[in-house]
């Protein structure tokens, strides 16, 4: 089985852009507004933005880091995090609101490498056997969430479908920049049906 894997690429660049890389600020189209928790009301910190192809997008995904554990922002449905979906033409990087922690200051890209495994944790074993620093895998894309627990695939808002799988998220390549997911991963899903907008999860 063919595991698209999201590797780590310590030349994150800097301006607007229309690929996967995380930390620093948000690429935007016009009219971006930055999003708040709905829960205590604060900004909610960027933590990257994740490339589609089919439709070609870009899905931007913001937690809110308040108050963590507890706004509950580990849930989909409690609106304490946000994936934003929009499209890839006329992006300029978003200003940082002056209040919340709205932003991891290290930008890194993302590259993918194609492994063959039974699944997302046997690819990561293989890669770390080789040699290969662990921490510079940073998840997948597509494919087939791993999960921890029971299958938590949420389900769409708008059609009440299940969302498809986009990407599981590793917390980062390094512990003083990282994604906090509680020790866990992250889970990316979307929707394409007419409303439909992205979830996230761990």
């Amino acid at each position: 089985m063919k595991i698209d894997l999201l590797i780590v690429d310590r030349r994150g660049g800097q301006g607007a852009s229309d690929q996967t890389c995380f930390g620093g600020a948000p690429s935007v189209p016009a009219g971006f507004a930055w999003p708040a928790c709905k829960v205590c009301g604060g900004n909610m910190q960027f933590l990257g933005q994740i490339r589609r192809h089919r439709p070609e997008r870009l899905l931007s995904l913001f937690m809110c880091q308040n108050r963590p554990g507890v706004c509950l922002e580990w849930e989909a449905n409690r609106r304490a995090n946000k994936v934003i979906c929009m499209g890839v033409n006329g992006l300029t990087t978003a200003s940082l609101p002056g209040k919340g922690d709205v932003s991891r200051p290290t930008r890194y890209g993302a590259r993918v490498e194609a492994a063959e495994a039974e699944n997302y944790e046997a690819a990561r074993a293989t890669w770390e056997k080789a040699g290969k620093r662990l921490r510079d895998v940073l998840g997948q894309i597509d494919g087939a969430p791993v999960w921890l627990d029971n299958d938590e695939t949420p389900a769409c808002d708008h059609c009440a479908r299940p969302m498809r799988f986009v990407a599981q998220l590793e917390a980062g390549p390094d512990r003083d920049t990282e994604m906090n997911f509680g020790g866990r991963c992250g889970y990316v899903f979307e929707c394409d049906c007419h409303g439909g907008v992205g979830k996230l999860l761990w």
